[in-house]
């Protein structure tokens, strides 16, 4: 159980550390620290959703240990790499339409078309 605390404490810590970079105007340094949190969100996160899938839950459909990071990409304008995550993400199932709406939008992006 200490493994599925530690998974949302981390989660917590993503959304503060996003928080505090979108405040801040996203610093080198922040935005380095964030990089970590998510991917140690994501081992984390494929801990619990095996936990979870032993009890017989489904796939949660929301995880900021990949979010946070394809809108930081996003952010970058590293939309290509941010395509590939969502692309990764879905492969992985993590069931959601979350990542196929971004990867529209993304493409949207790298075609110099805007979308509202």
């Amino acid at each position: 159980m200490n493994e599925i605390n530690d998974y949302y404490k981390n989660l917590d810590k993503i959304e503060q550390k996003w928080r505090e970079l979108r405040k801040n105007n996203f610093p080198i340094k922040g935005k380095d620290e964030l990089w970590r949190l998510c991917q140690s969100g994501q081992e984390k996160f494929w801990f619990v959703a095996l936990e979870d899938k032993k009890r017989g839950y489904p796939m949660v459909k929301t995880v900021p240990a990949y979010q946070r990071v394809i809108m930081l990409l996003e952010h970058e304008k590293r939309f290509r790499d941010a395509i590939r995550l969502c692309e990764q993400a879905n492969k992985l199932g993590i069931d959601t339409d979350w990542y196929i709406k971004r990867i529209k939008k993304l493409n949207y992006q790298i075609a110099g078309i805007k979308i509202k």
